[in-house]
């Protein structure tokens, strides 16, 4: 099964195409760009390098928690083109991507999106199974609670640049290679859900936002002083 990911829930976007457990080829980039100019380049040139053109079976998508431009973006340009060339459409979990690096019990993951203010949104995971649900935490908060878990514990994601507290004796960074998500993880965990029976419905598919914008805050608290005079 040849399967595109698309990953656009932090400002690092990336596009991926996986044949079964191997990787295809993969375009990953950082930049200042909004990702509505730089998405559609990127597919295209991961189609051709590939080599698989527009053969695809399904397309994975990043889903969040993350970025809210950013995953309107992607979700936009996997259901176009899953409309257009008929096929599947898997909505996949960015958290449990990033978990997807550490699929052994020996450790715990920590994957962690940045949700602004000295949060960030966690999920604690063990051999790709969630233990908890996804929440929104101080940052501090999650490093003390993972000092306080048994044995080693990996964080990831695009948040740890802010971490400043010295971190529990048991508590790692991930390698460079393994803490950001990535196109390829989306696409391989995509094929992980499809095997295991899921599949979404392309109309119905939404991404995975948690929390309200910060626009949608300032625009209620707008709306409740305007009421009050």
């Amino acid at each position: 099964m040849k399967i595109l990911g698309i990953e656009t829930s932090t400002r690092a976007a990336s596009v991926a195409v996986v044949s079964d457990d191997k990787v295809l080829a993969e375009v990953i980039q950082e930049s200042n760009s909004p990702h509505s100019e730089t998405l559609q380049v990127q597919i295209e040139e991961v189609l051709k390098n590939s080599g698989v053109g527009e053969k695809i079976d399904a397309v994975a998508i990043s889903i969040g928690p993350g970025s809210f431009t950013g995953l309107r973006i992607g979700l936009a340009a996997a259901k176009i083109l899953a409309y257009a060339w008929k096929i599947k459409i898997i909505g996949v979990p960015t958290l449990q991507a990033l978990a997807f690096n550490f699929p052994t019990e020996s450790v715990t993951v920590l994957p962690m999106i940045d949700a602004q203010k000295n949060r960030a949104y966690v999920q604690q995971f063990k051999n790709l199974i969630p233990q908890t649900e996804i929440e929104v935490c101080a940052i501090d908060e999650i490093i003390n609670s993972a000092g306080k878990l048994e044995g080693e514990v990996f964080l990831c994601g695009d948040i740890l640049h802010k971490i400043k507290v010295d971190l529990p004796t048991n508590v790692k960074i991930a390698p460079p290679n393994l803490k950001m998500p990535r196109a390829a993880n989306i696409a391989l965990c995509g094929k992980f859900l499809l095997d295991s029976g899921k599949e979404d419905n392309l109309m119905n598919l939404e991404p995975r936002y948690i929390r309200r914008s910060e626009a949608e805050v300032l625009w209620e608290k707008r709306r409740q002083l305007l009421s009050e005079k």
